[in-house]
């Protein structure tokens, strides 16, 4: 059994970031690779430089308050106040809020989370908590709104409520009734297992709550008595750092811009882009109407998306003092928002997410905001008993499938530049000498490189059909490879939970060492 299958990484920054950190370590603030390099970060967390920085106060009010509307367990009540030691620091990680759970990886982080909590405790002498950002702001209802599982025939189930698409915050947005014949569906496409019964409830337990609330709930359930503090966004709008952080962006919007640009613009030059574009929006979105708004600088004016009229710096800071609620981070300006609330040694994230963070040592130095260390996330592949054998073919076919797509896409290209010259030189030679055959010509190319095209859309979306042992392996593949991405991208926790139960924390519990980064394979 490989314990580092070829797991996709389109991302060049975020994959060398784990396997080549010199080479990008002049974009980031700190290395994460050893306990002790964390703990000695975690020491100058609490120096006297940026120790009165952290308003520990409203930190650790506003998680009582946002605690007493759930049933939290005390490990991770006990460690909200732990927070309010000038001592301690936090290991912080975050996801959108998925139904379910969402997909394996926001359980992975999480868990990530607190075991490297409890490392550079045991590293520094200093107490350590795990926080978890629940992004119940972002408004991509298409996103979390989706539960995916297998059944055991390998057949991939697909799930999502009949909710309209649209920019409100799924902070704002409703899980259907407990009456609602939908969740009916919804448990069915959990899937089967030992732990079925289990996991409908705790989907069930969502129902008429918001989607944000909803994911709090499953997190503390699964890992809160481990000490997880999970916390929403809108929870922390009075907090002085929101405001402070927020209107930063709004008086030095160019400032800023201009720094973001000239970073990605170098991460270009090295071929290694940050994979998150740098524009004229601030790094911001207001709440109009219920609904989240982009505001872009246009020269001196700054424009609300969907209102023809301008507004001015001032506005918006008088707006910001009197409803901080209404604004929210957009996936730039929320680090460096979460690092201004929480005094933050780790950060927990994907290689997408580390590679974005690339971009924001200069905005963390500017906005004289404490830079911390990216963690990668526990990377893991659950295999089932019976599959164990297989997985090294499943893994080796889909590398050679890969490759062939890749290698039919350059013979087309050739082939469809091929037949285009051919024709064109046919149709020069012939010139006046038989100019009724030229639509004829035109029309015969049209349908060569159609009929090419629709060769190219099969070895795209559907090359199975077309390889040899491909159906056989189907099944397999939505199993380890669902929708062509790695397993946990795809899979709900909850469907998982309902296969494995208690062993699917335990999974990630045997990895032996958190800080080997490779890929792991747990045997079900």
């Amino acid at each position: 059994m490989p314990s580092e299958p070829p797991i996709d990484s389109s991302n060049e920054l975020g994959r060398r970031y784990v396997t080549d950190f010199p080479r990008v370590e002049a974009f980031y603030a700190a290395d994460y690779r050893r306990a002790d390099l964390l703990a000695a970060l975690a020491s100058r967390l609490i120096n006297r430089t940026w120790r009165a920085r952290f308003d520990r106060e409203s930190t650790v009010q506003a998680l009582r308050d946002y605690a007493a509307r759930h049933p939290v367990p005390r490990a991770s009540l006990d460690n909200i106040e732990r927070l309010a030691d000038p001592q301690a620091v936090c290991v912080v990680t975050g996801q959108q809020a998925g139904l379910g759970g969402g997909p394996l990886l926001a359980l992975y982080k999480a868990h990530t989370a607190v075991r490297l909590a409890a490392e550079v405790e045991a590293a520094s002498g200093q107490p350590c908590v795990p926080v978890f950002w629940n992004a119940s702001d972002d408004s991509d209802i298409e996103e979390v709104n989706r539960l995916r599982s297998v059944d055991s025939a390998g057949n991939l189930q697909k799930f999502r409520f009949d909710i309209p698409a649209g920019k409100r915050p799924v902070r704002d947005i409703q899980l259907p009734g407990p009456d609602d014949p939908a969740w009916q569906a919804a448990v069915s496409a959990l899937g089967d297992g030992p732990f079925a019964d289990r996991a409908a409830l705790l989907l069930r337990d969502g129902a008429g709550r918001t989607f944000g609330a909803a994911f709090t709930r499953l997190m503390l359930e699964l890992l809160g008595p481990r000490g997880l503090i999970v916390i929403e966004p809108w929870a922390l709008t009075s907090h002085p750092a929101w405001k402070r952080l927020h209107a930063l962006e709004i008086e030095k919007r160019e400032e800023r811009r201009q720094g973001l640009q000239r970073v990605a613009e170098r991460l270009e030059t090295l071929g290694m882009p940050a994979g998150v574009p740098v524009t004229n929006h601030l790094n911001l979105f207001l709440t109009v109407k219920g609904e989240r708004r982009h505001v872009t600088c246009e020269g001196k004016r700054l424009v609300i998306e969907g209102s023809d009229e301008s507004t001015s710096m001032t506005a918006l800071l008088q707006q910001l003092r009197a409803e901080p609620e209404a604004f929210t981070p957009n996936v730039l300006l929320r680090p460096l928002i979460q690092n201004a609330i929480f005094p933050t040694v780790a950060y927990v994230g994907g290689q997408a997410e580390i590679a974005y963070h690339g971009l924001l040592k200069g905005l963390h130095r500017a906005s004289q905001v404490f830079m911390p260390a990216l963690f990668p996330r526990v990377s893991l592949t659950l295999v089932e008993a019976a599959d164990a054998r297989q997985f090294d073919k499943v893994v080796a076919f889909r590398k050679r499938l890969k490759w062939r797509q890749k290698e039919a896409a350059i013979v087309y290209e050739e082939a469809q530049s091929g037949v285009k010259r051919a024709l064109g030189d046919l149709r020069e030679n012939l010139g006046g000498l038989a100019r009724p055959l030229d639509g004829e010509l035109q029309k015969f190319e049209q349908r060569m490189l159609r009929t090419a095209g629709d060769v190219m859309t099969r070895v795209k979306y559907d090359p199975l059909s077309i390889s040899e042992g491909g159906p056989e392996m189907q099944a397999l593949l939505n199993r380890y490879f669902p929708e062509d991405k790695p397993q946990e991208r795809v899979l709900t926790v909850l469907a998982a939970y309902a296969k494995h139960g208690p062993r699917l924390l335990e999974a990630i519990d045997n990895i032996p060492d958190l800080f080997d980064f490779k890929h792991h394979v747990a045997v079900m």
